[in-house]
């Protein structure tokens, strides 16, 4: 299908979608295509083999830090991230299961997720070709992530060589709604942000505030160097055995994060969540609520670990008094 065919084809469904629309207010029903009020949605995550599918989503979804081998067929994984719920269909790469499998997966997609190994040059035209054969699939409304994967390689190309490479302004930006977003599935670097994008789009949230509970600095041998707590007496009482485990877990992310430059995790907690950022010789974790965008808490945390870098005498401040200096609302207020 030509690029001309394939706007003319969204152009009819978008004008289909309106009729339906004015004949559903004439007879005073209610017509909604987005997907706000919803809980449940799916994901289709294509890409060529040893794109990084599979630990994608072990990194990011399942929390895991495992070695995967080649996905043969399909993978179903549910998840929750955030308050909703994912299925996520994780599809072999390999040309025998692109040809029996992903047409159907796609076009049952909320959302469609490509990835691409931003290392492997040589491919990049065979997978070109196979993202436009098959994002064609995809309904029109769903919202389109490419990835660009492997980011943490020496040899892996930027985002403006990829975009160019795959014409992805050319046919996209205007059609549906598309991003595109550098990620390495082994540090994590990027992939809440994306995640976060994919996750306001579908269910048309706006771009909350985060709300810190509690916050702890380490050094990259697990020594705690800074701890803080915040909110209301109560609030505090309430997540106090939490901050304990909090503390431990910070412990366990510096040791295993020390050999790398700057590296990312999220974790669960309880009733809490826990996002882990380490970058240089210090690594902060802070606890916030499952339905805050973890993206923000990490925009925090990198902040102040580059101010810490920077200013080296500011570690030995008191972190209370550095959250509430530079991100006053983040640790009391939250969403507004």
């Amino acid at each position: 299908m030509s690029f001309y065919e394939f706007r003319k084809r969204i152009l009819e469904e978008k004008q289909k979608r309106e009729k339906q629309q004015r004949k559903q207010e004439r007879t005073g029903g209610t017509y909604q295509e987005s997907v706000v009020g919803r809980n449940k949605f799916s994901v289709a995550l294509l890409g060529l083999e040893r794109a990084g599918k599979t630990s994608l989503v072990k990194k990011l979804l399942k929390q895991e830090d495992i070695v995967v081998r080649p996905t043969y067929g399909i993978n179903l994984e549910n998840y929750q991230y955030r308050d909703l719920n994912f299925t996520c269909f994780d599809l072999g790469g390999h040309q025998p299961f692109r040809l029996s499998l992903w047409k159907k997966f796609i076009e049952r997609a909320d959302s469609v997720i490509y990835l691409v190994d931003s290392a492997d040059h040589v491919r990049f035209e065979e997978s070109k070709q196979t993202f436009w054969h098959y994002i064609n699939f995809a309904k029109q409304s769903a919202p389109v992530l490419f990835l660009a994967n492997k980011s943490d390689l020496p040899n892996s190309k930027e985002l403006t060589e990829i975009n160019e490479a795959f014409e992805l302004d050319k046919f996209l930006r205007n059609l549906r709604p598309f991003n595109i977003k550098k990620v390495s599935a082994l540090t994590g670097q990027g992939v809440y942000e994306a995640w976060d994008w994919v996750v306001d789009v579908l269910c048309g949230a706006q771009q909350w505030k985060v709300k810190i509970g509690a916050a702890v600095l380490a050094d990259i041998s697990g020594n705690i160097l800074s701890e803080a707590i915040f909110g209301r007496p109560t609030e505090q009482a309430e997540i106090a055995n939490d901050f304990k485990k909090l503390k431990e877990l910070t412990r366990m992310f510096a040791v295993e994060s020390k050999e790398s430059i700057q590296s990312v995790k999220l974790e669960s907690l309880f009733k809490k969540h826990v996002s882990h950022v380490k970058r240089g010789a210090y690594c902060l974790s802070v606890m916030i609520d499952p339905i805050d965008p973890v993206t923000r808490a990490q925009q925090i945390q990198l902040r102040i670990l580059e101010n810490f870098s920077r200013n080296p005498t500011e570690v030995k401040k008191n972190l209370n008094e550095v959250f509430e200096s530079k991100f006053p609302l983040e640790v009391e207020g939250g969403r507004r």
